[in-house]
């Protein structure tokens, strides 16, 4: 069996978080599934057991077990330390390329020449 190459110890603080965001009903579940993954690493179990017990592939818990390991917060404003729980911020997606998405309050604006009658 292979051992993982990361190991993963959290605060007591850190492993509140992460439980609180295992156990809430309005959690995305792709968040809680990786909360799920980095408590079962705590315990030195091995990636392909997670994967059986949390329903994923190995793939998945080795990739996140990597980015939780490796994460370096971000250095915080002057004279503010770093919080207890700023690790969890690894388990968000990475922003990814392409178009930003375009979103206005109000709607988008009609168009002519798209099916909408003209005045």
């Amino acid at each position: 069996m292979l051992t993982p190459h990361y190991t993963i110890t959290l605060s007591d603080a850190e492993h509140q978080q992460l439980q609180g965001l295992v156990r809430a009903g309005k959690t995305p579940q792709q968040l809680a599934t990786r909360a799920a993954i980095i408590l079962r690493a705590q315990d030195s179990v091995s990636n392909q057991q997670i994967a059986q017990e949390v329903g994923t592939s190995r793939n998945l818990v080795q990739k996140w077990r990597k980015r939780f390991a490796l994460y370096i917060p971000s250095s915080p404003p002057l004279g503010e330390a770093v919080g207890p729980v700023e690790r969890v911020l690894a388990l968000q997606d990475l922003p990814r390329s392409g178009r930003p998405l375009v979103f206005s309050p109000a709607g988008s604006s009609p168009r002519r020449g798209r099916g909408l009658p003209r005045r």
